[in-house]
């Protein structure tokens, strides 16, 4: 029996079929440009359709979808898809597909992750699942900030969805509140959320404000801003930009991605008090598996233990950071082995 898995974010879409193992494995995927295609079904049929003969129609099928589900539907606004379960498997006739949020879907993972798949960088941790409960987090700064929750128990897995990265940003220093109001400001809001800082696009939003400073008006990056402004298609990756300047020794770029990490530790650290997850917080999302050593450095973890009383319990929880840029789909694969078993057993 093959599997269905599928990785749908608002740039790219992956789809892929998984062999069903106790550690699934990856027959054959295939990469779609989201933006390309007017709707998810389009991408869907086109996927199922050009299966090579040799590889069998899955049975039971997961999609990590970058959005809220609502039932068995959810509506990409981005790129104004709606999408449903019921008629994916019409189109298919795989008889059960789930979608789930796409950080959601990365707790089913967890006890399925080989070592090659991910780095610690603070404490243990125990892979042993098999005798007790466990309970997870994960953080993820991509274009937004993502997180999650889990609850691994013998025999289940419990997940329970967050939309955290849209509580409000607090700053802790006078530099914070500064960019603080100049976002404000920038973006004609009243509320600042963590993701509008602690994020892909919050690093570049920190560089904007760097560079916003008549004193750095002769910087480097300026004519990119230029550039990017006047051309609003052509797409720049600034905060990959802000990285390699930080990293080659720019000091603006420096400061503002101290800063980011600074930021992103903190809230990391907010997220592991509130949900108590002393098995282990999980840092996942493009930024932290391309920059490690950034993730790894005092910025980021004395920002998340510096919580007053409870600074020795942050220390303790083991961090570890998702290095595996398909761990959206390969632990969509899981979900779908899960969901397999748990038919299986029912019929």
């Amino acid at each position: 029996m093959n599997l269905l898995a599928g990785d749908l974010g608002g740039t790219k879409t992956i789809l892929a079929v998984y062999s069903n193992e106790s550690y699934p494995k990856k027959l054959i995927e295939k990469y779609y440009i989201s933006s390309e295609w007017k709707s998810f079904d389009l991408i869907f049929e086109d996927f199922i359709k050009h299966l090579p003969d040799h590889i069998s129609l899955p049975e039971y099928g997961c999609i990590g979808v970058a959005g809220p589900i609502k039932g068995d539907k959810v509506k990409i606004t981005n790129l104004d898809w709606d999408i449903e379960s019921e008629k994916l498997s019409l189109l298919s006739r795989i008889s059960h597909i789930e979608l789930i949020n796409d950080f959601s879907v990365l707790i089913y993972g967890i006890p399925f992750f080989n070592r090659s798949q991910y780095e610690v960088i603070q404490g243990t941790l125990n892979s042993e699942y098999k005798t007790n409960q466990k309970l997870f987090a994960i953080i993820g700064a991509g274009t937004g900030l993502g997180m999650s929750r889990g609850l691994i128990t013998p025999k289940n897995i419990f997940v329970f969805p967050s939309e955290g990265g849209h509580r409000e940003f607090s700053p802790r220093t006078e530099n914070e509140w500064e960019l603080v109001k100049w976002l404000k400001n920038k973006l004609n809001i009243q509320r600042i959320s963590i993701e509008r800082i602690v994020s892909g696009t919050g690093l570049g939003m920190i560089a904007r404000w760097k560079l916003d400073n008549p004193l750095n008006e002769n910087h480097p990056l300026q004519e990119t801003l230029k550039k990017m402004d006047n051309d609003k298609s052509a797409f720049t990756d600034l905060p990959a930009l802000v990285w390699e300047k930080a990293n080659n020794g720019d000091k603006l770029m420096s400061e503002a991605l101290r800063l980011w990490l600074n930021a992103y530790g903190s809230a990391a650290g907010d997220l592991a008090l509130q949900e108590l997850c002393s098995s282990g917080l999980w840092i996942s999302g493009g930024t932290a598996a391309k920059n490690l050593d950034g993730i790894n450095s005092s910025n980021f973890l004395n920002a998340f233990s510096n919580k007053g009383r409870f600074q020795s319990y942050l220390k303790e929880i083991p961090l570890i950071v998702l290095k595996d840029p398909e761990a959206t789909l390969f632990s969509s694969a899981c979900r779908a082995r899960l969901i397999a078993e748990s038919n299986e057993r029912i019929s």
